[in-house]
């Protein structure tokens, strides 16, 4: 045998490993991936931090609307009472007036007028040298109105910034005045003081026609904010909703939440101060940065160390691989040469003065174990063979030593066989195929032989071999050398069989085909055989 071959398999010199461009690869992928981790958690950070911040600006202006919607409703059912309480003439005293207001929040004011503006009753004094004649929450009640939310006022009183809600008394179906109660905007400082946010967080009361009804931390005076992007964008779309947004009061960046309170005129507003929040994520991430630069070192270090490994397990594996390379070759050239002697077998048997029939059936055995060489070297099936690609290359060359012309039929699932059972297996399947060839089709008819392997669950095999023939009675072949093989290798495959009733001669077989199959006999013996099942012997 050549040995030539072997020379591309010889284990590659040291100085041909690739060491250095390995080292610089593990480390820029050690680097890239620590960058890649450190990245998702900056980007794991960010998402969470902003999630915080939509989180407490949702929870801030749903305080901030219920308190809203409280305020509202308690100025509405105070205006009522008032109402009720000056009957038809408008006449009642601050005396009758007394039980009316009480429950009313601390700081408002009650102002009462009649129907050209002048003071029928104020809980702030000096209301008298006071016109409202001009004031909106009073032109627009005798225009009409039932009810008026101003936005934020200077009050003419006191000069603080406050916000009013106003009826429209009527007697007899006209005009007869109007009922305010005025709230300072400091009262935002108690809705504010109950959200536990921090920073330049605000939080806003505002009309829905963009006028600024209050705010705290409190404006310089009034706003008109119909123009923020709040009323040309987001609440033509939705009645709540989250954005980021830099204030046009102070231009500092914060998280804003609003909530269009139902049923009235009132947009809440909750704004969470983004930079605090942003500077302490900053600040963390700047902190875990320089504790883990320590790991981008040692990713350096590890990786020359695991460069030194490979470069001296690359030697080794080329070695290997070389050796596993030659051994294949070897094993290629072992199952070729046994092939090889079985045809010269072969051809010494066709010389002898023998029987024809004997040389045929010597030949047709010989044929099926040099199949199963011819496979293991062609296709470096060392182990197992693949039953679906092994059983054509057995029994066709028996088909081609008996020149027949029978149609061969396989429905054979791709069962593992070890090299241990191959040739028994093979030397079966030859023997059904001669008998088959030999005895079911007389006189050279046309005939059809079906094959058929299926695995069982118990992880043995089920072998069917069957012909449309003339038929066969295993009675009176029972001392025949093929039978004697046929129980021979079943026993030798921990099998049982039968020849079954058909039209024409079926075999069935149960075998065991690995070894991890095997049927233990050492305690319990053989199973028993049916009375249908010939014995293995």
């Amino acid at each position: 045998m050549q040995r030539s071959p072997l020379s591309s398999f010889a284990p590659k010199r040291l100085k041909d490993i690739p060491a250095i461009p390995v080292a610089v690869a593990l480390m820029v992928v050690a680097l890239v991936s620590f960058l890649a981790i450190f990245a998702f958690f900056v980007a794991q950070g960010i998402e969470q931090t902003s999630r915080r911040l939509e989180e407490r600006a949702h929870n801030s202006v749903q305080i901030v609307s219920t308190n809203a919607r409280w305020l509202r409703e308690v100025a509405q059912q105070t205006l009522r009472r008032i109402d009720l309480a000056l009957g038809p003439a408008m006449l009642s005293t601050p005396e009758q007036l007394v039980p009316v207001l009480e429950g009313i929040p601390p700081g408002a004011e009650i102002y009462i007028v009649d129907a050209e503006a002048r003071t029928l009753y104020s809980s702030v004094p000096e209301a008298d040298d006071v016109s409202v004649t001009d004031r909106q929450y009073f032109t627009e009640l005798r225009e009409d109105a039932k009810f008026h939310v101003s936005s934020l006022l200077i009050s003419r009183l006191t000069g603080d910034q406050i916000f009013v809600f106003s009826k429209r008394v009527e007697r007899e179906g006209q005009f007869a005045g109007a009922i305010m109660i005025s709230f300072s905007t400091s009262i935002l400082a108690d809705f504010w003081a109950t959200l536990q946010v921090e920073g330049a967080s605000t939080i806003s009361l505002l009309r829905s026609d963009g006028m600024l009804i209050a705010r705290y931390p409190p404006t310089d005076g009034p706003l008109d904010l119909s123009d923020y992007v709040l009323f040309t964008d987001y609440l033509p779309q939705a009645n709540s909703g989250i954005y980021p947004a830099t204030s046009p009061v102070d231009d500092v960046e914060r998280i804003v939440s609003y909530q269009h309170i139902p049923g009235t005129e009132i947009v809440a507003i909750a704004s969470v101060d983004a930079g605090a929040a942003w500077e302490a994520f900053r600040r963390n991430v700047l902190i875990v940065f320089l504790i883990v630069s320590p790991i981008i070192v040692g990713l350096a270090v590890g990786s020359i160390w695991i460069v030194r490994l490979l470069y001296r397990d690359a030697a080794r594996q080329h070695e290997l691989e070389a050796s596993l390379a030659e051994n294949v070759l070897l094993f290629r050239e072992i199952h070729h040469r046994v092939k090889n002697n079985l045809q010269s077998v072969q051809s010494l048997v066709r010389m002898q003065n023998i029987p024809e029939s004997t040389k045929l059936d010597l030949q047709s055995r010989f044929a099926a174990m040099a199949a199963m060489h011819e496979h293991i070297y062609k296709r470096d099936a060392y182990a197992d063979i693949v039953a679906s690609e092994f059983v054509p290359s057995v029994v066709e060359p028996v088909l081609a030593t008996y020149g027949s012309f029978a149609k061969l039929d396989y429905d054979v699932d791709p069962v593992r066989i070890d090299r241990d059972h191959g040739t028994p297996f093979a030397l079966l399947l030859s023997e059904l195929i001669t008998n088959a060839l030999k005895y079911a089709f007389p006189g050279g008819r046309a005939g059809r032989i079906r094959i058929e392997l299926k695995a069982l669950d118990n992880e043995r095999c089920r072998l069917v071999v069957e012909d449309d023939g003339i038929g066969f009675s295993p009675a009176g072949a029972t001392s025949s050398m093929g039978m004697r093989l046929i129980k021979a290798i079943v026993a030798q495959l921990n099998g049982t069989y039968r020849f079954a009733e058909h039209a024409g001669t079926r075999f069935e077989a149960d075998l065991a085909l690995q070894h991890a199959a095997r049927l233990d006999f050492s305690e319990h013996g053989p199973a028993p055989a049916s009375a249908s099942t010939v014995s293995p012997g």
